[in-house]
């Protein structure tokens, strides 16, 4: 009836919904669970219509003390004393509107679990339900709450997860039998509570390294990169999810268009330095306008990607009025490096360090990299992230095959005049 822990744990770090059984002698119920930071509308919706049961937020104390939520009073008469919090939804600036719908309470969910969150980014009380583990987790209490943590940091992820108790039609409990039945017509994993329990005995120093890890990569994502707002964003090209992330520091706002629809397929990334010129006005000095339409093609074409526009990239790094000030130079005869020489500034002085820190803030660790530059690939490699290339197609005017030439022999972008 019960499927293996491993297979259970792969299907949930790629963000599956998996059930969770308990004990028959304890509330003997099964819970959908999945990753707060995978919640989608389709997976809220599928609890909603399918599980039927009350959408919770279950996370580590941490994240509960960090977002600035608190215990709801109790008069001790539930027997397995269940760790209620503050009921939340996320900000109107997060784009909520009554933060009911399936679409509302999966961005709520994924605030809870942005490093960056803020208590001011929830509005109490709200739609989504918050229960907080157990420290120790599954080896203090045999819970649904602390079940669904652990599964988040034996699976790297942040330790907060979306569950919900299944019901049938008539909205009695599904049991196990009843659960198996649910677990193969929705093509489920279904594991118990107790063999999660022996699991987590063999990886106690394991979780214990990632719970450090998590503490440090919070911190370091609090220091650099905050979530400013979101909403969807109709295309040409598709639906996409946009986002704005903010340099704390620096004070740059970058955009991240996304598509989380298929997310057993390896996200598609794509880094887009700005460029005016190009993508706006359609300058055929370069091809960047054709880079950024493939990009989000590909990506709502794979329904699963993200990406980032880069601002303050225009002109690798040197700005709109240098920019053109090169171009000048480059009708002179300058190739695009020796005019930005030629004006006192770098070749490029562009970074990807506000990239990869959204990239960490959203979880996305191994994908398909959309870039001909190898800097890019090369920061992508020293943050220990894992991609594999794919080369964009040339897009080549009689403007512009200088320049893309000169990318290629100077600069060794992998393009194919």
């Amino acid at each position: 009836m019960f499927d293996n822990v491993q297979e259970a744990l792969d299907a949930f770090k790629s963000g599956q919904p998996i059930i969770l059984v308990d004990d028959e002698d304890r509330e003997n119920e099964g819970d959908i669970v999945f990753p707060a930071a995978l919640a989608s509308q389709e997976k809220i919706n599928f609890c909603a219509k399918y599980a039927r049961g009350l959408v919770c937020i279950a996370m580590h104390e941490s994240i509960a003390t960090q977002i600035g939520i608190s215990p709801v009073r109790t008069n001790h008469a539930d027997p397995f004393h269940t760790a209620f919090y503050d009921s939340i939804d996320a900000i109107p600036a997060l784009g909520i509107t009554t933060g009911i719908s399936a679409k509302e309470r999966a961005i709520t969910a994924r605030q809870v679990v942005n490093p960056a969150a803020i208590a001011s980014d929830f509005i109490k009380p709200g739609h989504l339900f918050p229960v907080v583990a157990k420290e120790g987790g599954l080896l203090v209490r045999k819970g649904h709450t602390e079940a669904a943590v652990d599964l988040c940091l034996l699976t790297d992820l942040a330790p907060a997860a979306i569950i919900c108790e299944i019901m049938d039609e008539a909205g009695d409990m599904l049991r196990r039998d009843g659960l198996a039945d649910f677990a193969k017509i929705h093509q489920l994993k279904m594991i118990t509570i107790e063999q999660l329990i022996e699991y987590r005995k063999l990886e106690t120093n394991n979780l214990k390294f990632n719970v450090v890890n998590l503490d440090q990569s919070t911190k370091r994502a609090n220091e650099s990169i905050v979530l400013l707002s979101q909403s969807s964003l109709p295309t040409e090209f598709g639906l996409f999810d946009v986002a704005v992330y903010q340099n704390r520091t620096t004070k740059e706002s970058h955009v991240v268009l996304s598509i989380q629809k298929e997310i057993a397929h390896k996200p598609i990334v794509r880094f887009h330095s700005e460029c005016l010129t190009g993508d706006i006005f359609g300058s055929l000095r370069c091809d960047c306008k054709a880079q950024l339409h493939n990009a989000l093609k590909q990506i709502a074409e794979h329904q699963h990607g993200f990406l980032i526009y880069l601002k303050g990239h225009e002109g690798r790094g040197i700005g709109i009025g240098q920019k053109i000030a090169a171009y000048a130079l480059q009708d002179e005869g300058l190739n695009t490096y020796d005019a930005n020489l030629k004006l006192g500034l770098p070749e490029d002085d562009r970074t990807y360090d506000d990239a990869i820190a959204i990239l960490n803030l959203l979880n996305v660790d191994h994908f398909t990299f959309i870039t001909n530059n190898p800097d890019k690939l090369s920061a992508i490699q020293k943050a220990g992230l894992q991609c594999e290339q794919m080369i964009v197609p040339p897009f080549v005017t009689e403007q512009n095959k200088k320049y893309l030439q000169d990318k290629a022999s100077l600069a060794n972008h992998k393009i194919n005049i």
